[in-house]
């Protein structure tokens, strides 16, 4: 497998617990993290990407993200795979829980990327997401403040499930 490139933008410091415990089940392999809020270039070297947002507002990209989405929405992930996690608040935000992670999914399969990691929306609460495909989340979500707990498994699961799927 290819090396692993992981890109996260981060607000108030749980993006960043998430992603430590991505690397904890990622120790074995190749991989680096980017923090958006430094740049995305590498972005376009790499074919196996993670991308993590928290999602701020009505369905909206994190701050670092936002700064970004520029460049991003440039590249050409033709040849890339991609997986996509998300943080929200099912409850609080109840009508758009992680759009940002659809958000990046609509722009990686316009430009040519093949998306992988989508989790099942079983065991979530919340009212409406654009994240969801079917009965699917494009990606695995997140929420720290209401279903924390399950957080550390749902990684394990996740990354046990798209690690085969990587080049």
């Amino acid at each position: 497998m290819k090396k692993i490139g992981i890109f996260y933008g981060t607000t108030s410091g749980n993006t960043t617990g998430i992603v430590d415990e991505m690397e904890f089940y990622l120790r074995k392999d190749d991989y680096e993290t980017f923090n958006v809020a430094d740049g995305i270039s590498q972005m376009k070297d790499l074919e196996n990407l993670i991308l993590v947002s928290p999602t701020y507002g009505v369905g909206e990209l994190q701050a670092d993200w936002e700064n970004v989405y520029d460049e991003f929405k440039n590249i050409d992930f033709t040849g890339k795979t991609v997986a996509i996690a998300g943080l929200g608040n099912q409850f609080a935000f109840g009508e758009s829980y992680v759009g940002a992670m659809k958000v990046l999914y609509d722009v990686v399969v316009k430009n040519g990327g093949k998306v992988i990691g989508f989790t099942s929306t079983e065991g979530y609460h919340y009212e409406e997401s654009e994240a969801v495909i079917g009965d699917q989340f494009v990606g695995l979500a997140l929420d720290e403040g209401n279903q924390g707990n399950d957080t550390p498994e749902r990684i394990e699961k996740w990354i046990a499930d798209i690690k085969p799927q990587f080049n």
